[in-house]
């Protein structure tokens, strides 16, 4: 695939998801049937729209946040990513009112990446170290 997968995480992370994000970018970049699991969404997140919606949650809840790649692997099909998410709290974010705490989440995410988009993602992370400074880990 000769980095084609690596290119497209890239822009992932530093362009649809650090602030301050831009939404369009996911269309040039994912799948309109793209597939997210995630610690946080227990019925997963379905196509490019609700894919969208998961990602204007974080730009209000966490408006200078930083996702930064600490490792990245691309073999086949597949990339894999380590990445640290930085930010702090100044929006609603998963029904939490803004607390000013500041987050650091580490974790790992698993692209599939099928005719030049992004096709699925699986995301690897502690929820607890997002939840926790937000009130909502129990």
């Amino acid at each position: 695939m000769s980095e084609e997968g690596t290119k497209l995480v890239h822009t992932y992370y530093e362009e649809f998801l650090t602030a301050p994000g831009n939404l369009q970018v996911a269309d040039r970049i994912m799948a309109p049937d793209v597939i997210f699991d995630n610690p946080i969404s227990p019925n997963g997140i379905h196509g490019l729209p609700a894919y969208k919606e998961f990602a204007l949650r974080w730009y209000g809840g966490f408006p200078d946040r930083v996702f930064t790649i600490d490792d990245l692997l691309e073999q086949d099909d597949k990339v894999a990513a380590a990445f640290t998410i930085t930010g702090t709290h100044q929006g609603v974010f998963m029904g939490a009112a803004p607390t000013g705490q500041h987050i650091e989440v580490r974790g790992m995410n698993i692209f599939r990446i099928e005719d030049g988009l992004i096709k699925e993602v699986t995301a690897y992370f502690d929820p607890r170290q997002l939840l926790a400074p937000l009130g909502l880990a129990g």
